[in-house]
């Protein structure tokens, strides 16, 4: 059980990197409260963990010794992301969003766009688990989003969005995805 809440902290760290760039420039908006950005960020964060969740649940009852298989998903959107062009970045004055709840909204949103690759990496993993394993895991990750919130926060109060390094969404999350894709296909077949 341990060597799987290691995995299962190490997968939430990597698949969490581009979560606190973007909760940190929410952060630094002065248009967002920070309890806002709070709330958006932990509505966000469990509707997707649900979605893993549930989505390894049919899997295991689907797919049944084929999960592995699932492997192919996060493999995928990494190679995309290594090889897909980036795209030029523009500045653009966002709308302003009037109240409490369309700010919590748009960080909602945001979050459950940024779960997609974390689902793809999650469902392959939380698949074989049993739920004696897989309950104190999202215990952990509940408490992970909130670290993740406070770290971003705490970042962005010490430095400005500048000394943040565009390699980390760039290189590192595809990089990451690529090698746990492939580690879940590779196992999966050996123990098949």
């Amino acid at each position: 059980m341990e060597t799987t809440l290691l995995v299962a902290v190490w997968l939430f760290t990597v698949t969490h990197l581009d979560t606190l760039l973007v909760i940190g420039a929410f952060c630094t908006d002065n248009d967002y409260r920070l309890w806002e950005v709070l709330v958006g960020h932990y509505v966000g964060f469990c509707v997707g963990l649900a979605a893993a969740v549930i989505g390894a649940i049919l899997a295991a009852e689907l797919l049944q010794e084929r999960t592995y298989l699932l492997g192919v998903v996060p493999l995928s959107l990494g190679l995309w992301g290594l090889l897909r062009q980036p795209p030029e970045t523009t500045v653009e004055e966002s709308p302003i969003v009037p109240n409490s709840l369309g700010r919590i909204g748009v960080v909602t949103v945001t979050g459950l766009g940024l779960s997609g690759e974390n689902i793809a990496v999650f469902v392959p993993f939380f698949v074989d688990l049993s739920p004696s394993e897989l309950t104190p895991i999202i215990i952990v990750y509940l408490i992970g989003a909130g670290v993740v919130f406070l770290a971003a926060f705490m970042i962005v109060s010490r430095a400005t969005s500048d000394d943040i390094p565009d390699w980390l969404d760039r290189w590192l999350v595809p990089t990451v995805l690529v090698l746990v894709g492939g580690y879940v296909v590779v196992a999966g077949w050996i123990i098949a």
